[in-house]
């Protein structure tokens, strides 16, 4: 594994690498109600999870592994995906059909081979997979791919590949690192969410906003032909309503209504770089979303903030700025990559995007506001956050069950409160929120993890964490499966 891509990962997955901050003085009380249990320590590359009705637990390795936990402790491999594999492709997200005890459909979201030039292990100081930097469009032709949303039968224990039904494909430039998000949820009404990147290199805009539009430049250097593209899928939280032969409909609501022109009907919400991980409010319809920042460790009045991570609810569509501004009060600024000169700072009142590379419309919808933002700094407004780099994730909503007699069930207090957590700063958190939706206050929980990178609560009221560990493209030694249950101290 060459270096340069351990420091891809670790910017397509934490938007920054920095030191991690210091534990909070809560984290350091005893005893703690929390309870850790370990269910696997070598979970291969672990991405995501999804907890089946019945408790057992499905997660996905970026290798293309799907690996099923049995009640009693044993693991067998549900299913292995032939996957592309550079910088981040590979297997991402997994989710279960919300009528899954009646249909049995498991949905994963993957990066299929096809014919895209690959890296050869024989030769590890020679990248063959990379796409050129500079070239024309018939230079990257062959590095053209897709990102598959796939849905299969669970068959008992195994996923049955005959079953697949290909839903939707995101077309990616391949062979150039970023950010392939890749969450899958549900709301209640069944409609299906899918968050994606905006598949832009981050390395060469000195950490604020890639939109080097010039002649001759891949178009992976320019996030305004994803991210700011209303006709375009990446960069976005897609929602659609699959049916049963898994073709699929956008459902009215969205940003864009069906035949718009120049506009997909499939985009909730627009303007997001890479929104990792996502979660839904099923009793209330919320969506919890985080969004990682870019690398800039300081504002620059010529180029706009330093990386400033998100935290959002979304309760409609919307569009949240990226690339042109991080927040609606922290726009970036209008740059000539090629005379390296400033413009002015964009409006995220009445965004525009003019690239070349934009195939959607010019006038975009004004810049939603985020409920919590925060940079590499102590935040004013939420000093639980700590300091250090920046990899917000948002978590679930518990949902107390008052009949549920699992003993290590989480309690009454945590009920509504979504979970945060921070991929770099190695902690989880609860937003107790008000009535305006904005957390009131900021509980950071007392169990350790490390590079948290997914989790669910199961059907016993405990919470199910996987753990990257330290480290990049592979399996690391702290890497793990586990299970947080609560215990009071009284």
């Amino acid at each position: 594994m060459l270096p340069s891509r351990g420091l891809a990962l670790m910017l397509v997955l934490l938007a920054a690498a920095c030191d991690k901050d210091l534990p909070s003085d809560d984290s350091k009380l005893e005893p703690s109600p929390f309870h850790k249990v370990s269910l696997d320590d070598q979970p291969g590359e672990p991405i995501a999870l999804a907890v089946l009705p019945d408790g057992r637990i499905l997660h996905t390795t970026r290798t293309g592994t799907v690996w099923l936990h049995e009640l009693d402790g044993a693991k067998h491999v549900a299913a292995s995906i032939p996957v592309y594999l550079h910088d981040e492709e590979g297997l991402q997200g997994i989710a279960i059909d919300p009528e899954f005890e009646q249909n049995r459909w498991v949905y994963l979201y993957y990066s299929p081979p096809l014919n895209s030039p690959s890296d050869d292990p024989s030769t590890p100081d020679v990248d063959e997979g990379a796409a050129p930097a500079t070239g024309s469009a018939d230079t990257w032709t062959e590095f053209q791919g897709v990102m598959r949303l796939s849905r299969f039968i669970f068959d008992v224990e195994r996923l049955d590949m005959s079953s697949e039904q290909i839903i939707l494909e995101v077309p990616v430039d391949r062979g150039m690192c970023c950010h392939i998000a890749g969450q899958i949820d549900f709301d209640g009404a069944g409609n299906l969410y899918l968050s994606t990147g905006d598949d832009t290199n981050p390395f060469f805009s000195g950490g604020y906003t890639p939109i080097d539009d010039r002649p001759g430049q891949h178009p992976a250097f320019d996030a305004q032909r994803s991210s700011a593209n209303t006709n375009d899928l990446r960069g976005k939280l897609l929602r659609i309503r699959v049916a049963a032969d898994g073709t699929y409909v956008s459902p009215e609501g969205n940003l864009f209504p069906a035949g718009s022109p120049r506009a997909r009907p499939e985009i909730y919400a627009m303007g997001l770089r890479n929104p990792f991980r996502f979660s839904i409010n099923r009793r209330t319809g919320d969506i919890y979303l985080a969004d990682y920042a870019p690398d800039a460790p300081t504002d620059n009045p010529l180029r706009g903030p330093a990386g400033t991570g998100k935290w959002v609810i979304i309760r409609g569509p919307g569009n949240y700025g990226w690339p042109y501004c991080a927040t609606p009060q922290r726009p970036y600024v209008e740059f000539d990559f090629g005379s390296g000169l400033s413009g002015q700072a964009f409006d995220c009142n009445r965004p525009r995007n003019e690239s070349p590379n934009n195939t959607g419309l010019v006038d975009l919808p004004p810049v939603s506001p985020s409920e919590v933002s925060y940079s590499y700094a102590p935040s004013s407004s939420f000093p639980e956050l700590g300091f250090g780099g920046i990899g917000p994730m948002a978590g679930p909503a518990y949902e107390y069950d008052e009949l549920n007699g699992s003993p290590g069930k989480w309690p009454r207090d945590y009920s509504g409160a979504p979970l945060f957590y921070d991929w770099v700063r190695d902690f989880v958190a609860a937003f107790h929120l008000g009535d305006d939706g904005v957390p009131r206050r900021v509980e950071r929980l007392r169990f350790a993890v490390d590079n948290p990178i997914d989790m669910e609560f199961g059907p016993d009221g405990a919470l199910y964490v996987l753990e990257y560990g330290d480290g990049y493209y592979s399996e690391n030694p702290d890497a793990q499966l586990a299970r947080i249950e609560y215990f009071s101290t009284d």
